[in-house]
């Protein structure tokens, strides 16, 4: 399953919103800084059964990253057209995930994640121990927050 997220530093303001909107979050949790390309790239490089690119400069840069473990599918559809174009078997990685920098403005840089939940939840524990606290958002088709969901599981 993909979902889409956005992740971004802690700040003192984002602390006081999330208060407000009553999220448990203690208003002295220090600040987390904005995700650099040299911080993703050590990530990237960590991860034991992954492999992960990074382009772009520094200020403007995109990501991916996807498992070394395959899994084989096949796509069938009602459409005879689709299948003509699309169908069959297919083999592609596990799990994958496309990041990109986003620069909203008046805010700090961030973060878009689109990809498999479990490895974004991942890749965002793995930042947030090198770049300090960082909030995690789903964009609203997604129907339920990833930190409520059973089905999470979290690598160490």
């Amino acid at each position: 399953m993909s979902v889409s997220y956005i992740l971004t530093p802690v700040t003192p303001q984002l602390l006081e919103w999330g208060r407000e909107c009553g999220v448990p979050i203690s208003r002295e949790t220090p600040a987390g800084h904005t995700v650099s390309r040299t911080d993703l790239e050590k990530v990237l490089q960590s991860l034991d059964g992954f492999t992960g690119v990074v382009r772009g400069s520094e200020e403007d840069f995109t990501a991916t990253v996807a498992s070394e473990e395959m899994v084989n599918w096949e796509y069938e559809s009602d459409d005879p057209l689709l299948n003509q174009a699309f169908g069959g078997p297919h083999t592609s990685p596990k799990e994958s995930a496309d990041i990109y920098r986003l620069h909203p403005p008046d805010q700090s840089p961030s973060l878009s994640f689109q990809g498999h939940v479990t490895l974004i939840v991942w890749l965002a524990s793995k930042l947030a121990s090198t770049c300090g606290p960082q909030a995690a958002f789903f964009l609203p088709d997604q129907e339920t927050p990833v930190w409520k969901e059973p089905w999470v599981e979290l690598r160490e």
